[in-house]
């Protein structure tokens, strides 16, 4: 069963893909569809984060869209805050790595370009020490520890450094989502 389901997410992914691709080469008025559902909002925000932490604009939208689908006040089950879903620990964590004195509480989170922000910074940190877009997904999905282990495991990781199997499978799908909207991203908008 989790095989056909991870299979069918696949395929729709893919089928996705295939209609945006046949997309670019037909009328404006389908591309504007494609760009409701996959909207640039929070462009100057995204670009400027993209440019402090050097972290590719279309990984941003595409985690905020993953993450939120770009509701600035969506609450997870999990507490995780904001457009790119951040929890407490993790936002306490993210200042005190950026040494911040005065503290911000998580209703900051709630704020687009704080949200955007220390989001992005998790990304830059996540990719730096993975080197690997997915294994940094991954981290960002089911946190650092989770994934260390992971890479730890032979069943998952062939060489320590990417995973061959990703054992959550809501961060599996995650990761698929997160990657199949920043393709999506870089060809709808031409983000290079």
């Amino acid at each position: 069963m989790q095989i056909n389901v991870k299979l069918n997410t696949k395929i729709c992914l893919s089928f996705i893909m295939i209609i945006i691709f046949l997309f670019s080469f037909s009328s404006c008025s389908n591309k504007e569809i494609l760009k409701s559902i996959y909207p640039l909002e929070y462009e100057n925000l995204v670009f400027e984060n993209h440019n402090k932490y050097d972290v590719d604009e279309s990984l941003i939208l595409a985690v905020i869209k993953a993450e939120s689908d770009f509701n600035p006040n969506a609450v997870s089950s999990a507490n995780a805050y904001g457009l790119m879903q951040i929890t407490s620990p993790t936002f306490e964590w993210l200042q005190y790595k950026k040494n911040i004195n005065n503290k911000m509480d998580e209703s900051y989170l709630f704020i687009p370009s704080v949200n955007i922000e220390y989001g992005t910074y998790f990304l830059s940190i996540l990719l730096k020490r993975y080197n690997d877009v997915s294994v940094a997904i991954s981290a960002y999905n089911a946190g650092i520890s989770a994934v260390d282990g992971w890479l730890d495991n032979d069943d998952y990781s062939s060489d320590g450094k990417t995973l061959d199997n990703i054992p959550y499978s809501q961060t599996d799908k995650y990761v698929d989502k997160v990657i199949n909207a920043q393709k999506i991203y870089k060809q709808l908008y031409n983000i290079d």
